[in-house]
């Protein structure tokens, strides 16, 4: 939802809704009420807002676009090696023991994030009739490079 996105993309901005609000000229409640999801942001506003977070605003708005991100910032790396990376496939290890992305596509890089395909947890649902097996699902995932510990490139591309 756009309402987790909005307080996720602030707290790794390390601003204030006060600040956020001034950036874009809303008020600070009307901050409050999009990171809610008491409403959501206008298209203009929504743009104003993905320019100042640094993702693009197909991220933002997609729901099928998840932010992960601890918030705690830190700098950002220098992202010409890792562009290098784009179209192989690696899992992601995430920094301070929060797992691991496996099989992960790597999309794209920039503006201190990294776009990755991978495969979504699997879903708590019976299995699909005559022993077929379901192909995994895929999901978006926008990190923040300051939560990226490494990667292990695997042998294939996708």
């Amino acid at each position: 939802m756009i309402s987790d996105k909005l307080l996720a993309l602030r707290k790794r901005a390390g601003m204030s809704q006060q600040e956020v609000a001034g950036a874009i000229g809303v008020t600070r409640q009307t901050i409050s009420n999009w990171e809610l999801g008491q409403g959501s942001p206008a298209l203009d506003k929504a743009a104003e807002l993905a320019r100042l977070y640094g993702v693009t605003l197909d991220d933002l708005a997609n729901d099928e676009v998840d932010v992960v991100s601890s918030g705690k910032g830190g700098s950002v790396r220098d992202l010409h090696v890792i562009e290098g990376l784009v179209g192989k496939v690696a899992t992601v290890e995430l920094a301070d023991g929060e797992g691991a992305l496996m099989h992960a596509l790597i999309c794209g890089v920039g503006a201190g994030w990294i776009r990755l395909e991978c495969d979504a947890p699997k879903a708590v649902f019976p299995t699909p009739i005559f022993g077929e097996k379901e192909p995994p699902h895929r999901v978006l995932k926008l990190v923040d490079m300051t939560d990226v510990a490494g990667f292990t490139i695997e042998e294939r591309d996708r």
